[in-house]
């Protein structure tokens, strides 16, 4: 029942795909995050000129490259991770432009162009966090996920999963609760570590 890639790491949500060490860089889900932490992150930094969203492009590539289940992530994962960060920019892009900076002329701030690149204890600790989602969300029962996903990821409104799953409202609604009280004690178990 369960998948393995070509690293021999186990698929999310048909096992657990965890950390591998492989000549001591750290592996999750076949995502090399050292490179994901400088290489890719800087990418989406330069493209979006600003850190904190450059950081939260990222963290929502991880959770996307998580719930998918194309081929194609388990065939090149740097790539299909890199592809979902580029659609994510060019989101932010387009929710952007609805909004008017009220620094415009202040230009563009380049500061973390000298930031040093994450430590290998910051990257554990990520890793374990994405570990500890990952595998709440594969506890979740496929419905709950699925309408999660379709919630928070793909932005549908509550009646327009309804109307696409066949179930009511007040259904799609308490699968949304249920997911997010189930992360919000994770983030209490996480914080208290």
């Amino acid at each position: 029942m369960s998948e393995i890639n070509k690293l021999g790491v186990l698929l999310p949500w048909h096992g657990y795909c965890g950390l591998t060490s492989m000549d001591k860089t750290l592996t999750w889900c076949g995502i090399n995050l050292e490179w994901a932490y400088s290489d890719l992150l800087g990418y989406i930094r330069y493209k979006v000129a600003c850190p904190h969203q450059a950081k939260d492009i990222l963290h929502d590539a991880f959770i996307r490259f998580t719930v998918s289940g194309s081929a194609n992530r388990d065939i090149e994962p740097h790539a299909y991770i890199r592809s979902i960060a580029k659609h994510l920019i060019v989101d932010a892009y387009h929710a952007n432009q609805r909004f008017v900076s009220l620094d415009a002329d202040a230009g563009l701030q380049h500061a973390w162009l000298n930031e040093p690149t994450l430590s290998v204890e910051h990257l554990n600790d990520i890793k374990q966090r994405l570990e500890v989602i990952q595998h709440i969300l594969e506890q979740l029962p496929p419905r709950c996920r699925q309408v999660f996903w379709m919630y928070r990821v793909e932005g549908y409104t509550h009646s327009e999963i309804a109307a696409k799953l066949g179930i009511s409202k007040n259904m799609v609604e308490r699968h949304v609760m249920r997911a997010i009280l189930d992360l919000s004690s994770a983030r209490a178990l996480i914080a208290a570590d």
